[in-house]
């Protein structure tokens, strides 16, 4: 039985449903492409090597002339953008290019298909709604720029000459990057309705890709190859080449391994064994990212995929209790494996995960309606990392790329995307339950494998990785919408329009909370670290016999300073002369760079730290501190009943600007 009906015959149905807004507005479909143009032609236009013009411009010509090789080409070349870059020697994020200029030229060709990417009505309505919500925490951390006497016309001008080379401070880059998945996404489903054949060639082109950068990897690790490319791996260790991050590299070879088994399973004879060669050689490419995460993932999506197969034939709750049986047991055994690691001495994964987590929750608890801002999670880890972590990291993400939208944008913001990634979720397993397609099976076991390890990961902050997702992403939508199309199309339906008029209400009162959040973090001013020992390893202030006051520190503990102070005189001490105490070495970093180590004794010493810079919207430094040992005051002071585990004692500091 045929999975899908003739899409043209389904397109020709819908041809009398009213055209989607962006087709139906020059203005709008132009203002949407403004962006992505001016990115295009600034590399066309300003000075750039011949190579990048050619690469860039070739793109936008063939998305403007057609579309579907325009994704094709955008999904073969993206994944190799910082291979690109390399090769090419342009310090330009080049996969972000290569999308934005098929954007481009696919906004501008204009309205093929009347009715536009056939996104579910939650799933347009989120979409936008997480747009608004990137774009005020955008106006949102510029308003905060604006403080700073001439930082926001140099951000602008930064902007409009040197996009892809720019420093971000805004989250503009991390912005574009989150929307432009989306617009990738819904550009594939697009695609997809207009050219039908895309089923196969797309799936194909994005395992070709990944085929060819495990082969890189296994060049690379063989020294073989482009020497800058060898000598990054000589240098890092990693066994992937076309991407700096071994976790995300994973997360991108388990999604295709699931897409190549899809695919195999579909085909027969020569395109089997073909596509069977795509499985083995990505599936290189997963072992050598050396990724337990990604190899736990599509383990775990593989077998709920066979599981769904073999259960065809079983009742609805039979089927379901044989799913959740896989998944539990899926989700136990990587538990069990997490208690193993965690009491392995050499590993330390699995404890730092946890810490990372509830940084972030320390981080969404401070700001859950607005977040700290996009792209701001970074640079402000700093203020919630615990003294342990901040020591070893200074600044760290969020291990958690859920958690990171969470901590970004706020509780609603995390919603909304998981609305937008939910609603096209249910069609797709509507469809599933309709028709065993292993096409779309393996497209959807992909998507979900790479979902799994954002959950301790964050491959989707990786452009190469990212694009990569966002196309299968809309290819599985893709799929699955074909295989429903048997029923009368969403649009068509003689209830869609009073269900989207019910829309508008509720995204209208979204859309205006979504703003008014974004107000109050602007009025609210920077934020700052919570007052607590977990995050600066200090215990309450106590009085010396001098009259000095003092807090007693943890084995690590830190200290918070304006962001405009050069120099901090801090003065510690250890109050007895024990020789299996004192003298205690005392460690001071900051940003995670060792700045000086001082022997404390039992008289006060002081501490000179010189501060490096920090860039604005910075209001905070923070100063680490890490003792040789702690001790319980009670075991060796006379009279003392002190049992806390304690380092040594840090008086009120001095400040220099």
């Amino acid at each position: 039985m045929p999975s899908t009906i003739p899409l043209r015959d389904a397109i020709k149905r819908g041809r009398g449903a009213r055209p989607a807004l962006i087709w139906r507005s020059a203005g709008v479909r132009l203002a949407l492409a403004a962006f992505p143009l001016w990115c295009t032609a600034a590399v066309l236009i300003l000075w750039t090597p011949w190579r990048l013009k050619l690469l860039v411009g070739g793109v936008a010509s063939l998305a403007f002339a057609s579309p579907a090789a325009g994704l094709l080409a955008t999904a073969l070349l993206a994944p190799f953008g910082a291979t690109l870059q390399t090769l090419l020697g342009v310090p330009y994020r080049m996969s972000e290019a290569i999308v934005l200029a098929f954007l481009a030229g696919w906004l501008l060709r204009g309205r093929l298909d009347p009715r536009g990417p056939a996104l579910p009505s939650a799933m347009a309505a989120a979409g936008w709604l997480l747009a608004l919500t990137v774009v005020c925490s955008i106006a949102a951390s510029a308003f905060a720029l604006a403080q700073y006497p001439g930082l926001l016309p140099q951000t602008a001008r930064d902007l409009l000459q040197a996009y892809y080379i720019y420093p971000d401070r805004v989250g503009v880059i991390e912005g574009a990057r989150l929307l432009e998945g989306l617009a990738l996404a819904s550009a594939t489903l697009f695609v997809f309705r207009l050219r039908p054949s895309i089923a196969v060639s797309l799936p194909a082109t994005l395992c070709v890709s990944g085929a060819a950068a495990a082969t890189l990897a296994v060049l690379i690790w063989r020294d073989i190859g482009p020497a800058t490319l060898v000598e990054r791996y000589a240098r890092l260790g990693y066994r992937v080449a076309h991407v700096g991050d071994p976790n995300a590299a994973g997360s991108y070879f388990a999604m295709l391994v699931c897409l190549a088994l899809g695919m195999a399973g579909r085909a027969s004879g020569r395109a089997r064994a073909g596509w069977m060669a795509l499985v083995v050689t990505n599936a290189v490419g997963l072992w050598f990212s050396e990724s337990r995460t990604a190899i736990a993932a599509a383990a775990i999506a593989a077998a709920l995929a066979a599981a769904w197969v073999r259960s065809g034939h079983w009742t609805r709750r039979a089927r379901i209790a044989a799913l959740g049986m896989v998944l539990v047991v899926g989700i136990g055994a990587s538990f069990g494996r997490a208690k193993l690691l965690e009491r392995d001495p050499t590993f330390r994964g699995g404890g730092f995960r946890q810490q990372f987590n509830a940084t972030s929750f320390r981080m969404i608890a401070a700001r859950p309606l607005s977040g700290v801002g996009i792209g701001q999670y970074y640079q402000t880890s700093s203020l919630f990392l615990s003294p342990r972590m901040a020591w070893i990291y200074g600044f760290e993400n969020a291990h958690n790329y859920f958690l990171q939208v969470a901590a970004e944008l706020g509780i609603p913001g995390i919603a909304l995307f998981l609305i937008w990634i939910g609603a096209a979720a249910l069609v797709i397993a509507r469809a599933l339950a309709r028709v065993a397609d292993p096409r779309l099976l393996g497209a959807a076991a992909g998507v979900l494998a790479l979902l799994i390890t954002c959950l301790t990961s964050h491959p989707l902050l990786v452009n190469e990785v990212a694009f990569s997702f966002w196309i299968q992403f809309g290819l599985a939508l893709g799929l699955a919408e074909s295989s429903l199309m048997n029923a009368a199309p969403l649009a068509d339906h003689p209830q869609a329009g009073a269900r989207r008029r019910k829309f508008w209400p509720v995204a209208a009162l979204t859309a205006a909370a979504i703003v008014g959040a974004a107000a109050v973090r602007v009025a609210r001013g920077p934020v700052e670290p919570p007052r607590s020992t977990v995050v600066d390893g200090l215990y309450e202030w106590e009085t010396a016999e001098d009259g000095r006051r003092f807090r007693w520190t943890e084995g690590y503990a830190s200290l918070f300073v304006p962001a405009d102070v050069t120099r901090v005189s801090v003065p510690a001490r250890v109050p007895i002369d024990r020789r299996a105490i004192t003298p205690m070495g005392v460690e001071v970093a900051s940003g995670g760079v060792l700045l000086g180590r001082t022997r404390v004794g039992d008289s006060w010493t002081t501490l000179v730290v010189a501060l490096p810079e920090m860039s604005p919207p910075a209001k905070l430094k923070r100063i680490d501190l890490k003792v040789d040992r702690t001790w319980q005051p009670a075991l060796y002071i006379a009279g003392s009943a002190d049992l806390r585990d304690v380092g040594v004692q840090v008086g009120e500091c001095e400040l220099e600007r």
